[in-house]
């Protein structure tokens, strides 16, 4: 049965291309045109479920792009510093005065504590 459906899925996709080849040799103004009407019509459908989707993640959405938007900017800070080699330095004059004058940022990260005391049960394996 397995050779059978790759068969008419073969047979399916060579008469799609002869299909589109034939189209485009006879009149591929309207392949154009049709091409252009499917790809607005995929670009409305993807506006219109971004924009549900949105109003549906609600506040569970917000604080993780602000998650991420953090770590980016955590991420992108140990970048620049190394890549500069000029400015180590002046990054070494700045950091020492800056952890000094700055309050660390607390983490948006945290620790869930799991089952650390409790013996496995060795019939589970």
């Amino acid at each position: 049965m397995n050779r059978r459906m790759n068969g008419f899925v073969l047979v399916i996709i060579s008469l799609g291309i002869i299909g589109v080849i034939t189209t485009l040799v006879s009149d591929p103004l309207w392949l154009l045109k049709q091409i252009a009407i499917y790809a607005v019509l995929a670009g409305a459908i993807y506006l219109i479920y971004r924009l549900f989707m949105k109003k549906r993640m609600g506040k569970e959405n917000t604080s993780y792009a602000k998650a991420v938007k953090q770590s980016k900017k955590r991420y992108d800070d140990r970048n620049t510093r190394g890549s500069n080699i000029k400015n180590i330095s002046q990054v070494k004059r700045s950091s020492k005065t800056s952890t000094i004058k700055k309050k660390k940022q607390p983490s948006h990260l945290t620790v869930i504590e799991g089952k650390k005391g409790k013996k496995k049960n060795r019939a589970f394996f």
